[in-house]
């Protein structure tokens, strides 16, 4: 078929359940696809890096206020991962309707204030007002980075404008806890926050003199006051409940609850998607098959790179003796391949097939699995252990985690980049606190010294990955299929 990334505007395949409208009108290319790429993954890098660079921090912030109790002070991480989660959908909506450039550059000053708010918190309750101030800037300024990247990048680049924006989310994820031992230790937990704020302002400036506008001009329906509600709660609570699940019972009253309503909510926002006239989240997305595929994939990849991400530097501590800081040192080779590996992965998209590619990727990191479980021991070995390993992972995360969300765009029409690319990071992030969830229940809370649950972790992991390449090869449709 022909790619709706080729097509006019306003192609978007057949209706909603609405009579034809008129299509809305195409945007020019922006000068510099280059500069856009730059500016909306430096933004979006910052957004996930407050997911995991705040976890090295917690103790000093639980130092820091004393009279606030651990399951309080949790919330200062819990708070942002809901609120991003919860309110990503409504970004995309917001982005199509009023502006994918309106929306970026908000959602940079709103995420700016949350984290000088967070910086200069004088106590815990401010703090994690402050956070979801900061979830709520990212939400905004997640899918129309990414709308804005679609729309500025000529066809043949795509794919890898695409491979760098989403490798800038994965970098910043395993790079999070060393940056945040390095701050925590020379200048303090309050600069895990303040350190955004240069950022938000170099962003912004260049986004406000080198960002082009692009929009749905066919948008002209207000939002439905049931889907907005419906979607973010039931969103938030799901990923409440995976988050809290470990730790206060998955048949707690609380959690239970909470599984229920969220399950309720989420029915409930997919029959009004399905009947509202102007959907916040457009059903034909869900039942576009690159999409579709794309997004399942995404969710066994998400939960598998997150699963063993969140337990790497507590297996390296508590099983080798490592430093908070030598195992954020010790990981860092797998980002940093990531890096190097996601432009070249793009092309290959471009080349071959996400299909292909991504299949093929995928099993990488089953690789560095087989590796570890049958080369790490007890006693520390890390030139032969660990790192090969590493280095493999690292290129298989390069490869799947920007290009499934690249698999999952190939259709989609451009008055609705937002909208998919909301879609598919929510997905991302109910992975993530799944993948994250699995391995605490694997290992632990606590972690401790024996190797045999890592191990066990690790094969999880590798399951997952073999799911998502079995997924992808199996169900992902060429170029030339209906999708």
């Amino acid at each position: 078929m022909t790619s709706a990334l080729t097509r006019p505007a306003g192609d978007a395949g057949p209706p909603h359940s609405t009579p034809p409208s008129t299509p809305p009108t195409a945007t020019p290319r922006p000068k510099s696809s280059r500069a856009t790429t730059i500016i909306c993954s430096a933004a979006v890098f910052m957004i996930a890096l407050e997911i995991t660079i705040i976890s090295v921090a917690l103790p000093e912030i639980e130092a820091a206020f004393p009279a606030s109790s651990r399951v309080t002070v949790s919330w200062v991480f819990t708070a942002y991962n809901i609120g991003v989660a919860g309110l990503l959908l409504l970004g995309g909506w917001a982005a199509e309707r009023l502006g994918r450039k309106r929306i970026f550059l908000l959602g940079l000053a709103i995420f700016g204030a949350g984290s000088a708010g967070s910086g200069l918190a004088p106590g815990i309750g401010w703090l994690i007002a402050a956070r979801g101030l900061q979830a709520a800037g990212g939400a905004l300024l997640v899918p129309s980075s990414l709308a804005l990247i679609l729309n500025a990048a000529d066809d043949e680049d795509r794919d890898m404008a695409v491979g760098l924006w989403g490798a800038m989310a994965g970098l910043a994820a395993a790079v999070g806890p060393t940056l945040g031992a390095l701050l925590v230790e020379w200048a303090g937990w309050r600069w895990v926050f303040l350190i955004n704020l240069p950022i938000v302002l170099l962003a912004w400036v260049a986004g406000s003199r080198r960002l082009d506008e692009s929009a749905d001009s066919d948008l002209d329906g207000g939002v439905d006051p049931v889907a907005v509600p419906a979607g973010a709660v039931g969103v938030g609570l799901l990923v409440f409940a995976i988050v809290a699940g470990e730790r206060a019972g998955w048949l707690s009253p609380v959690i239970a609850a909470s599984l229920a309503v969220a399950a309720a909510l989420l029915i409930l926002f997919a029959w009004r998607s399905n009947h509202h006239p102007r959907p916040v989240f457009s059903p034909e997305l869900a039942r576009q098959r690159s999409f579709a595929v794309g997004a399942a994939g995404t969710l066994l990849f998400g939960a598998a790179f997150s699963g063993w991400l969140v337990l790497a530097p507590t297996f390296l501590s508590e099983v080798w003796g490592y430093s908070v800081l030598r195992s954020g040192l010790a990981i860092s080779p797998a980002p940093l391949v990531m890096a190097i590996v996601a432009g070249p992965a793009g092309k290959l998209c471009a080349r071959h097939g996400h299909r292909l590619v991504v299949g093929i990727g995928s099993l990488a990191p089953v690789i560095a699995v087989g590796w570890w479980v049958t080369m790490i021991g007890d006693e520390p070995g890390y030139l032969v252990g660990f790192l090969p390993g590493a280095v493999l992972f690292g290129a298989g995360i390069g490869v799947g985690f920007p290009m499934l969300t690249a698999a999952s765009m190939r259709d989609v029409a451009p008055d609705r980049y937002a909208m998919g690319a909301a879609g598919n990071t929510t997905l991302r992030q109910v992975a993530m606190a799944l993948g994250i969830a699995l391995a605490f229940a694997v290992v632990g809370d606590a972690g401790g010294p024996e190797l045999d649950p890592f191990k066990l972790s690790w094969l999880l992991c590798g399951l997952l990955f073999i799911g998502t390449s079995a997924v992808m090869i199996g169900g992902y449709p060429e170029e030339n299929q209906p999708s």
